[in-house]
């Protein structure tokens, strides 16, 4: 299972409209820019503005000048904190729990497997989701992006 590119694409538009307004060549920035300047069509920029500001990232103003901006500094958002906007709460493993072990000759090893399978999943989404948490959006502006 894989989640889908929205995640990615908000990381990039977040940090887009905060490397975009951090050097102020635009308070606001709008959908349209920002599909432009991606690469990402118009309706999937929308459906991501819409997930980020029930997120709280996003904050728009109406009017001639208005646009979108940042409600948080980039170093006060984790990366996860987005993953979560994005993509929910959702499991990274869906894990099967259905085999009947009863069907194996040798039962108690099998149900061991099974449950060394599910302690690495879990484990794994653990690690993915700690990795996330340690990092900021201000975090992915570096040159050089250290392993912590």
């Amino acid at each position: 299972m894989s989640y889908s590119v929205a995640f990615s694409q908000s990381l990039e538009i977040l940090s887009y409209i905060a490397l975009k307004t951090k050097i102020g060549e635009d308070q606001y920035l709008t959908i349209k820019q920002i599909s432009e300047r991606l690469n990402v069509p118009v309706p999937s920029v929308k459906r991501l503005i819409g997930l980020l500001k029930n997120g709280g990232f996003i904050e728009s103003k109406k009017g001639v000048n208005g646009g979108l901006s940042l409600t948080r500094l980039p170093k006060d958002v984790s990366v996860y904190e987005i993953f979560e906007a994005v993509e929910g709460r959702s499991p990274l493993f869906k894990i099967y729990n259905n085999f009947d072990t009863n069907n194996f000759i040798h039962r108690e090893e099998a149900e061991n497997m099974l449950t060394n399978i599910n302690a690495l999943l879990i484990s794994a989404e653990k690690a993915m989701l700690k990795e996330l948490k340690n990092e900021s959006l201000a975090d992915l502006f570096q040159l050089e992006h250290e392993n912590k």
